[in-house]
């Protein structure tokens, strides 16, 4: 293995596999050229939404468990963690260590994590959460400083 320039570098060369580095990079430059921003995050949204269904979680009512059941997919996974924080009239969804950079590139970051967005709102309507709540992204595309993704449930 080349030395990597960095520790980060050579976290996210960890985060996805070298067999499909390539590949999943070439996607994320032609879905970038392709596709506006807003159709780039519907289209992850709905890949999002499609894997949180083959995953399905067990019902459960208290929010650690939910957080929980969640990590255990993303364990599997290799994707990384979430932490649920009740914020009164919404619900804070931090998502740690995603692989979307890695796999998708820097250029991906204002429509890759729409994934994540699909993901948590099925697995929340499938908790009870219901139709009219929406999970968006809090500021797509900017980094965060640990490099973590914010989402909002509201209504």
């Amino acid at each position: 293995m080349t030395r990597p320039a960095s520790d980060h570098d050579y976290h996210q060369q960890q985060q996805c596999s070298r067999q499909w580095r390539p590949f999943l990079l070439a996607l994320g430059q032609e879905l970038g050229e392709r596709l506006d921003v807003e159709g780039a995050r519907a289209l992850m949204r709905r890949l999002g939404s499609t894997m949180s269904r083959s995953r399905p979680l067990p019902a459960l009512e208290l929010l650690p468990d939910l957080e929980a059941a969640m990590n255990a997919v993303w364990s599997e996974m290799d994707w990384g963690w979430v932490e649920l924080h009740d914020a009164g009239d919404s619900l804070r969804i931090v998502h740690h260590c995603a692989p979307l950079e890695a796999a998708f590139g820097l250029a991906a970051r204002t429509w890759s994590g729409a994934v994540l967005e699909g993901a948590y709102e099925q697995w929340l309507r499938a908790a009870g959460a219901g139709h009219r709540l929406k999970v968006r992204q809090v500021q797509p595309g900017l980094p965060q400083p640990d490099r973590t993704l914010v989402f909002v449930l509201t209504p």
